[in-house]
């Protein structure tokens, strides 16, 4: 999600060996590897489809058996008093980083990542654009991750980070906004100390994914991206092919709409809106200049079709196009 800076530190503060030791506690089997394959990386699913191990973004989210004989993990989510979806421990190895990406699928566009070091060490350093900071143990930050980011731990020891996904309650946000107001050095934060007496409940995400988008959503997803694109062709030779992006992307929105109207979320009305996202696919994958984004530069196709057209409908992208 895009933020108004690239880090912003809450005014939560938790019990860093606490959380550590419910940490430490976890057998070796509750880690699993990065689902992109990145060496030194690993994870452990706290809240996730159906509470099973699995790194899945769409379904009903539940709490996962490693969350709940974990207490004080349970306690933290719950402070932020918002609704979570995927939820992890994430592991990086000594020597190890995350590789600079920007963040462009479905999920991300309206969801923001908290991230709350359990063990670090004051050599990791978390760059996002120009920025870079280390977030120390026991705080609680929130990056801009539509911006280009990385991680790095250049030590010889294991960094392990609670991060929770969210799309935010108002009274998040209200604490967000708090954060942004205040200067650093008026900054009063809130320890949460564990409480054995306490079970607060823990809102999850039930609904993330619908089975046929809503054109007015769709429109608004595909605009964000090409007025960012429309922001970077100033050559001359990109313009046909940035015409001819804009002119396939606009016209699914407008046909999604038509389609709509007749069908709604209607199963009758799947196989139309298929062939109407495919043939946009085909169409984009067809213009072989290349097009990037102004704000990142990430590829303009592979960011509409992970954002759009990879979630517009339940029924899976073509194999080859």
């Amino acid at each position: 999600m895009k933020l108004p800076r690239e880090f912003i530190q809450l005014l939560l503060t938790f019990d860093a060996e606490r959380m550590a030791d419910e940490v430490r506690a976890l057998p070796e089997s509750a880690w699993q590897a990065h689902p992109t394959g990145y060496p030194g990386n690993r994870a452990v699913p706290l809240v996730s489809v159906r509470g099973e191990q699995n790194d899945l973004f769409a379904g009903p989210m539940a709490a996962t058996s490693w969350l709940k004989q974990s207490p004080y993990l349970w306690q933290v989510l719950a402070s932020f008093q918002t609704v979570f979806g995927r939820s992890r421990l994430m592991g990086l190895a000594g020597g190890s980083e995350v590789p600079i990406h920007s963040d462009v699928n479905y999920h991300w566009y309206s969801r923001v990542r908290i991230h709350i070091p359990v063990i670090t060490f004051p050599e990791v350093r978390f760059y996002c654009h120009d920025q870079s900071v280390h977030m120390a143990a026991g705080e609680a930050w929130v990056f801009d991750n539509w911006k280009m980011h990385r991680v790095v731990n250049p030590t010889e020891h294991f960094r392990v980070h609670l991060v929770a996904d969210t799309v935010g309650s108002s009274l998040f946000w209200n604490m967000i906004q708090e954060s942004l107001d205040s200067k650093s050095h008026e900054l009063t934060r809130r320890l949460l100390a564990f409480n054995p007496d306490a079970a607060p409940k823990l809102k999850l995400e039930r609904i993330n994914v619908m089975d046929v988008m809503h054109p007015v959503e769709m429109e608004v997803l595909a605009e964000d991206l090409l007025a960012d694109l429309l922001a970077s062709t100033a050559e001359n030779n990109t313009a046909e092919a940035v015409q001819r992006f804009v002119a396939s992307v606009r016209g699914l929105y407008q046909d999604w709409k038509c389609l709509w109207a007749m069908f709604g979320a209607d199963a009758a009305g799947w196989p139309l809106y298929e062939r109407r996202r495919n043939r946009t696919l085909r169409e984009l994958y067809s213009i072989k200049t290349p097009l990037v984004l102004h704000s990142t530069g990430v590829a303009a196709t592979p960011a509409m079709k992970a954002r759009v057209l990879g979630s517009c409908l339940s029924t899976p992208l073509p194999e080859t196009i």
